[in-house]
């Protein structure tokens, strides 16, 4: 590593209890940004996350993209042995993050009164599907409830039938929010020498993401319509079909008159541009089916490329309509280096690098995806635990232990 960029938050160390997405993928940032992660997980099952499927050689594609860089700890947290172990952890840790069901973490004596009697400044971060308090405060919650509890199903889709967003949306709002809120807290303590705890709400987190729809609610006839691949508030806005067969979106919708000009020139329809249907932004959404008619008439004239380039020659948005296997080769991505390799149990697999990129700082792409355990005896010896105390744990079921198959010092 140059010496003269470092990792961020190298020095950080968290402990992470969280599974599924919300959590795990918070901490998965915060091990690209230089933190230590030692993730815990109950002995035998682990996180559940790790059995959706096994298409990543075996390992599970969830695993592989929330899980790199963190150390996996096998532990039982409903036995004294094993609360034992965590509260020596959490003596070293900067950072506790849990997303369990609310009240879950106090059972196994957690409550942040009692964790920060262990650690005084530590940083105690909650993420739930409703929050800490309130009537849906004792709900679990996958991405898809929220989703619907959120309204994001009634606003997505086509006018005759609604659709699920297909990424786990409201799970990654939490997490960014989860993590700068980590990012934040750190910044504090280093100011006032105080750890503190706080909490994130996928459904408040996912509300925070709606944009300008609540406006609509607020101010103006109700809930926004699906549109299917349309905008709600700008036409022409979305795909349209080319000559060669692949589909082109540009985006000249709006109220500004000169990019409405452009793109009437652009596809070579002066007359839409003269029409009085279309005069206005708000003329164009009124009679939007007229006018896509109109345009996808003029797209299907010539290739994909030809418009793209016109398009751009012209100043107007536009790009192709991609599926995702053409996007991970996609030009740009590949000029970047998002997507990197690293080393796990089951053999080099691809990860995507850590967005930002910093004059100062670098990210971490080290260790792979885990197994299951495969950090429990190393863990526990680092923080006092001779290798006998370990077997004898290990027989009683308070760990799991799996091997370090990659030979990579975790120090």
């Amino acid at each position: 590593m140059d010496e003269k960029r470092i990792a961020g938050l190298s020095g950080i160390t968290v402990v992470d209890l969280t599974q599924g997405v919300s959590g795990p993928f918070a901490t998965r940032l915060l091990s690209q940004m230089g933190a230590r992660i030692i993730k815990i997980e109950r002995p035998g099952s682990g996180d559940l996350i790790r059995f959706w499927d096994d298409i990543v050689h075996g390992m599970c594609s969830g695993h592989a993209w929330v899980n790199p860089g963190k150390e996996s700890v096998a532990l039982d947290l409903k036995g004294e042995s094993g609360q034992e172990v965590l509260h020596k952890l959490i003596e070293r840790a900067d950072v506790l993050i849990e997303n369990f069901v609310p009240g879950t973490t106090d059972a196994w004596g957690l409550s942040y009164d009692k964790v920060k009697a262990i650690k005084p400044d530590i940083i105690f971060c909650h993420i739930s599907g409703f929050g800490q308090q309130g009537p849906y405060r004792d709900r679990s919650a996958l991405d898809l409830i929220i989703q619907g509890e959120a309204g994001l199903i009634m606003t997505n889709g086509t006018p005759e039938e609604p659709a699920k967003i297909s990424v786990s949306l409201c799970d990654i709002a939490g997490s960014m929010y989860a993590t700068i809120g980590i990012l934040e807290a750190l910044f504090h303590r280093q100011r006032t020498g105080r750890g503190q705890e706080f909490e994130v709400s996928l459904l408040d987190s996912v509300l925070t993401w709606t944009g300008y729809f609540p406006y609509m609610v607020w101010y103006g006839k109700g809930a926004p319509k699906r549109v299917g691949l349309h905008h709600h508030t700008m036409a022409p806005y979305g795909p349209y079909p080319c000559g060669d067969g692949t589909m082109v979106i540009v985006a000249a919708g709006g109220g500004h008159i000169e990019m409405w000009r452009k793109f009437c020139q652009a596809i070579e329809c002066p007359d839409i541009f003269e029409d009085p249907l279309f005069e206005t932004n708000a003329l164009r959404l009124a009679n939007r089916q007229s006018l896509d008619q109109r345009i996808c008439e003029a797209t299907q004239r010539h290739s994909r490329s030809h418009w793209l380039d016109r398009f751009h020659a012209l100043g107007i948005p536009a790009g192709a309509m991609n599926d995702l296997a053409d996007a991970l080769v996609h030009p740009a991505i590949t000029e970047r280096g998002l997507i990197k390799e690293v080393d796990s149990a089951v053999g080099k697999v691809k990860v995507f690098d850590f967005p930002p990129r910093s004059s100062e700082t670098v990210s971490v792409n080290k260790l792979g995806p885990p197994l299951l355990g495969e950090h429990t005896r190393q863990v526990l010896s680092e923080i006092g635990y001779e290798s006998e105390q370990i077997a004898a744990m290990h027989a009683a079921g308070t760990i799991g232990c799996a091997p370090n198959p990659t030979g990579v010092d975790h120090g």
